[in-house]
């Protein structure tokens, strides 16, 4: 008899011991995974550049996937290191992503770098500026104006190269399209006359170079699971991204009268970039390409009768 009670007293020892592991292992998952959170060690001013040593790390559970969204990670940290506070911090509290990232922010007039600048936003489709364009990206508005109307092209090729006329003081001369015997000389010209430029149409110009995008607003594209089979779950319809339809822009107001002009009265194209160039555009005609097309054609020979 004594030798069955030992082993079933050790059956029951270890059978104790397993259902307080499980018990412990339900009551651990019960709380949920644990995620590492940025907390303020100090409330931390609007403006400020996010720093490793302005936060500690706290340990949460419990929270589902919908509420962890609105919050930086530990993990994440990395990636806002160095971007300013939008919003004040107040010490104790998780870093929230609206409060460092543009792409979470609904209050985008907090994000101009000039509070007399304006927040424009401008409709415009993938085909004009891609489905990779983030929010602190740098865009170049090129303007399109008129279509191609001719039905055939000509070339001018002078047997000797001609010189243009030296300007005086205060005049303005511009190459024509329509001269074939050269410009007049600047001594048939009195001070106050312009020699007028013509162009044809279709035209395309950079007009409005560097602007940045503070948000980039996405089509929003409810998809529902179905289930099926008697004793299926329902599910939550969840929202997708879509193709871009808006972008949101800062400019000042000289600069939202000439995008406007713009929209309203011809094609836009925004190719983007990282970082400002700078500096101006010439602008491109049909005459310009008349010329780059008959630059690469051999010329023609003259004969004579």
């Amino acid at each position: 008899m004594n030798r069955l009670r030992m082993p079933l007293l050790i059956l029951g020892l270890v059978g104790a011991l397993l259902v307080a592991v499980a018990v412990f292992l339900v009551v651990r998952l019960g709380r949920g995974v644990p995620v590492q959170l940025p907390v303020a060690v100090a409330d931390i001013p609007p403006g400020t550049p996010l720093d490793p040593t302005q936060f500690r790390l706290q340990e949460v559970r419990g929270l589902d996937a919908r509420t962890l969204e609105a919050y930086v990670t530990a993990e994440e940290f990395v990636q806002v290191v160095g971007y300013p506070t939008l919003e004040l911090i107040h010490a104790g509290f998780p870093l929230g992503r609206a409060q460092v990232s543009p792409e979470y922010q609904s209050r985008l007039t907090l994000l101009l770098s000039d509070e007399t600048h304006l927040v424009y936003p401008l409709p415009v489709t993938a085909d004009q500026v891609g489905n990779y364009l983030v929010a602190g990206d740098r865009v170049d508005v090129i303007f399109t104006l008129g279509r191609v109307a001719a039905q055939e092209m000509s070339h001018a090729q002078p047997v000797e190269e001609p010189r243009a006329p030296d300007l005086v003081e205060g005049e303005v001369l511009t190459a024509t399209t329509t001269v074939t015997s050269g410009l007049p000389a600047a001594a048939d010209l009195r001070p106050g006359e312009v020699v007028t430029t013509t162009l044809l149409l279709p035209v395309s110009k950079v007009i409005l170079p560097d602007l940045l995008v503070l948000r980039v607003e996405r089509e929003q594209i409810q998809t529902v699971a179905a289930g099926y089979g008697l004793g299926a779950e329902e599910t939550q319809p969840t929202v997708v991204e879509g193709e871009i339809i808006r972008l949101y822009l800062e400019l000042d107001r000289e600069q939202a009268e000439v995008l406007s002009f713009a929209l309203h009265n011809g094609a836009l194209n925004l190719p983007a970039r990282a970082v400002e160039a700078g500096g101006a555009s010439e602008g491109f005609a049909w005459d310009d390409f008349v010329e780059l097309f008959f630059a690469d054609r051999p010329a023609e020979e003259l004969r004579e009768e």
